[in-house]
């Protein structure tokens, strides 16, 4: 089975937005999907944080911010580049993910 980009899945949780297409963007405002669409890309959920974070196409690491009721505030979901990271946190969990995602990729023989 060939292994398919989450930007080139269609949505499974049907979301008002997006359900049944493709979802490239991840900062539309009545996007209701959830962390386990099939459109999402690697997601660590961090509780801790109040919020999951998730490599995008390119490999950058974004972060979405949690709200009620396991839901996501997608209109607020921002690569991680853009906030300051004292502790050098988001680089790691960004090579990380990087690692894990090439890792989920490779072929098995």
């Amino acid at each position: 089975m060939a292994y398919t980009p989450p930007w080139q899945r269609t949505c499974d949780c049907r979301c008002i937005v997006h359900h049944r297409r493709p979802r490239t963007t991840y900062t539309e405002p009545d996007c209701a999907c959830a962390i386990t669409c099939a459109t999402q890309p690697l997601t660590l959920v961090a509780d801790r944080w109040g919020c999951a974070l998730f490599l995008d196409p390119r490999g950058d690491l974004w972060h979405v911010p949690a709200i009620a009721n396991g839901t996501w505030d997608w209109a607020h979901a921002a690569q991680t580049g853009t906030q300051p990271d004292r502790d050098g946190f988001s680089r790691l969990i960004e090579n990380l993910l990087r690692h894990i995602a090439q890792v989920l990729a490779t072929p098995v023989a």
